[in-house]
This record gives structure tokens, sequence and C-alpha cells, in this order.
């Protein structure tokens, strides 16, 4: 599996101007990529992973460019981390940055347009859609529960907490927290 992924990195890469080394990770750091990226690929598909099947929805092989930007960062390589996380911008449009924290069972549906600002914390079982704007304001970055599902064009900016099973509209500027359970659809 590890080398199959790596052809298939190699192959977008081809597409991009980054250049990140697929060498830069040992198997270790791939057997622990794959095992939280298996869980994200399970919100796209049935079965085992298939590489080759990555490049079919954009938000699947940003968070993709993402696992192993993150596990890159952890292990204090931030050149190839930014590497990565730019490959994955560039053939995506979906900007995740590599010092947020997202839990596992993630999901962009359509994606182009989002951003996922540094330091930002999504929680597990997370659904976002395309153009979502998460990021900083005074400082401070958002932490996003789990089970949340944030619909299209909703910016959510500086230190506040969305709370667990929440569901957020779309078209939607928040700035402030919501507890667990929230249906926030005006502001």
């Amino acid at each position: 599996m590890i080398e199959l992924l790596k052809q298939e990195i190699n192959r977008l890469q081809a597409l991009s101007i980054f250049n990140p080394s697929v060498n830069s990770l040992d198997n270790n750091q791939w057997l622990r990529i794959i095992e939280v990226f298996e869980k994200d690929y399970s919100r796209y598909y049935h079965g085992e992973l298939i590489p080759s099947k990555i490049k079919y929805f954009p938000g699947l092989l940003a968070t993709f460019c993402y696992r192993i930007a993150r596990e890159l960062y952890l292990s204090n390589n931030e050149e190839e981390a930014l590497e990565f996380s730019s490959l994955g911008f560039s053939l995506t449009s979906i900007e995740i940055y590599y010092t947020s924290q997202i839990g596992s069972y993630f999901k962009i549906n359509h994606g182009i347009g989002t951003v996922i600002g540094a330091h930002t914390k999504i929680g597990n079982n997370a659904l976002l859609h395309h153009s979502i704007t998460i990021g900083e304001k005074n400082g401070g970055r958002a932490e996003i529960g789990n089970k949340v599902i944030i619909y299209p064009c909703t910016i959510i900016v500086g230190p506040i907490k969305i709370g667990d099973n929440s569901i957020i509209g779309a078209n939607l500027f928040i700035d402030k927290s919501y507890p667990d359970n929230s249906i926030i659809n005006q502001i």
C-alpha cells in the first residue's frame, strides 16, 4: 500500500509546481497516515483504500495531502510539510494548514474555496461543504466539535467553540461560540 500511495503522489506532483518527497517519511509514519486516512476515505468510498481513486474527490485529495503534511510537521519537517500542503492546495483549491488539528472520518464535499486556517481544531466526523473559511480573529482560532456539519459559504473566525453535533447553515459569519446540538442558521 505504501508504494502505491507513493506512486500516486508522484503522478499528481507532476501536475504541480510543488515537489514534495515521498521518501521524507519512514514506513512507520506512512502506516500512521494510512491508519487515519482510511477512516477519511471511508466517508467517500466503501471497501479498502485504492490510491488511484483518491484524486476523484478534491476534498479527499486535499485531506490526504493534509494528513501527510501534518505527520511531517509533527516530525519537525516543516519544509516538506509545506510542500505537501501546497501540493494539495494547488491540485484542489482547498487550503488546509498542517498546523490545524483535524479528527478522523473527515469529509469535505465539493470543497473548492475552502480554507482551514492554521491552528484550527476540528473534531471527528466533521462534514464541510464548499467555500468554508475557518480562520483567525483577534489572535484566536476556532474549535469545531465532533459531528459538526457546515454548509457552503460560511466564515467561522476567532477564539470560539462550536459544540458537538451542531449544524451550521449556509452564508453565515460566525464569531461567537455555540453549545452542543446547536442549529445555527441566522445571526
